[in-house]
């Protein structure tokens, strides 16, 4: 009996540090990235309600994707890291499918590679869907989980899942200093 192992030393991809996070959201530029998802828009709507509230000095600006497969295209892509290079911090959602999930760490990807710090909004029971993909995308990008489930777009429903616990999650994502795994400079994994 023979032992397999199953690492590589072909492909090597490199580890990317994340965009180092702000101080606070106090007047800061603040993107939503909505990924085409039915739940995506009125989750971002209540965030950002309550982020207006918390800090009424911030400014917000929208990016949608008309379609979440849409994210596929070089050109979504290009659209969406230019515009995060006109915000401070994004947040994306909402991850709460297998592939919508994928294509939403693919958005906060381009955001983290516009140089902007990025969160990734999902629903609680993609935890490890968006893990495995920030790992595939090279980074291990930030999310916050909500308990907002898939396709819900009753907005005020939404508005009473996002408590302020939730609203403080998001907060710390954004404004957290990076840690060693997540500031180093890029390595062959």
């Amino acid at each position: 009996m023979g032992l397999v192992t199953p690492s590589s030393t072909g492909n090597d991809t490199d580890q990317k540090p994340l965009t180092p996070r702000v101080d606070s959201l106090d007047g800061t530029h603040i993107g939503l990235y909505d990924n085409g998802k039915p739940a995506a828009e009125p989750l971002l709507t209540a965030v950002q309600e309550m982020l207006a509230e918390r800090y009424p000095d911030a400014t917000f600006e929208w990016y949608h994707v008309e379609h979440l497969n849409q994210i596929k295209n070089d050109e979504e892509q290009a659209a969406v890291t230019e515009w995060a290079e006109d915000v401070d911090v994004a947040i994306g959602a909402i991850g709460d499918c297998g592939s919508c999930t994928k294509f939403l760490t693919w958005g906060i990807e381009f955001i983290e590679d516009a140089g902007t710090p990025g969160v990734g909004l999902i629903d609680e029971g993609f935890e490890l869907d968006y893990q495995s993909n920030a790992v595939e995308r090279g980074r291990p990008l930030r999310y916050k989980k909500t308990p907002v489930r898939c396709e819900t777009t009753d907005l005020e429903r939404v508005r009473d899942e996002v408590t302020d616990d939730v609203l403080d999650g998001i907060i710390d994502e954004l404004t957290r200093p990076l840690n060693d795994k997540e500031r180093a400079d890029p390595v062959a994994q």
